[in-house]
């Protein structure tokens, strides 16, 4: 078998198999309990007061699926099969008159702090928060350091009078390398 016919059968082989495979992967639309379509908004409850509680809970809260996403950005990105249901745990919770602090609080409880997008700045969580502040101004007080040479002006000896004898020193040190540096054309 030639490289040429090698090559046009793994080809073929390639393509059949790209279109044989049904894509999955791919969002087939919005499949969260967010989502009717007789509702405004293109379907989604994000109108009102209602729909600003539902996407400041959505947004608020980590999906996990494993995917890092807030419940709301899961729902269209990922798919998967977490997000739908606290979404609709999250409508009717606020469909019943609860307010936004005791539904999240409600998830916290089930699921632990780690369901947060954004934990609560007290205890070890403060670290997280000063941490980088911390470490950019440390990097910006050491990039200073290095770009001074690491040199004080106090450190450096005053000179005053340069003695007969040193200026001489210097002069003939200066011709010496004017002469070695001159260029020769």
């Amino acid at each position: 078998m030639t490289v040429a016919t090698c090559f046009g059968v793994t080809a073929v082989t390639a393509v059949s198999l790209a279109l044989a495979v049904p894509l999955q992967g791919q969002s087939t639309g919005p499949s969260h309990a967010g989502y009717d379509p007789t509702a405004t908004m293109q379907g989604h409850y994000h109108e009102g007061e209602l729909g600003q509680k539902f996407m400041l809970l959505e947004t608020a809260l980590k999906c996990q699926c494993g995917c890092g996403l807030d419940v709301h950005s899961c729902q269209f990105q990922m798919q998967c099969a977490e997000s739908p249901a606290w979404s609709r745990r999250i409508r009717e919770s606020l469909e019943a008159g609860e307010s936004v602090e005791v539904i999240q609080a409600s998830f916290v409880a089930d699921f632990g702090g780690q369901v947060l997008m954004m934990p609560p700045a007290e205890g070890f969580n403060i670290l997280g928060y000063l941490l980088p502040a911390l470490a950019i101004v440390s990097a910006g007080m050491m990039a200073v350091l290095v770009a001074r040479g690491g040199q004080n002006e106090k450190t450096l000896a005053p000179v005053n009078q340069v003695s007969d004898e040193d200026a001489e020193k210097l002069r003939a040190a200066m011709r010496k390398l004017d002469e070695a540096e001159s260029p020769d054309w």
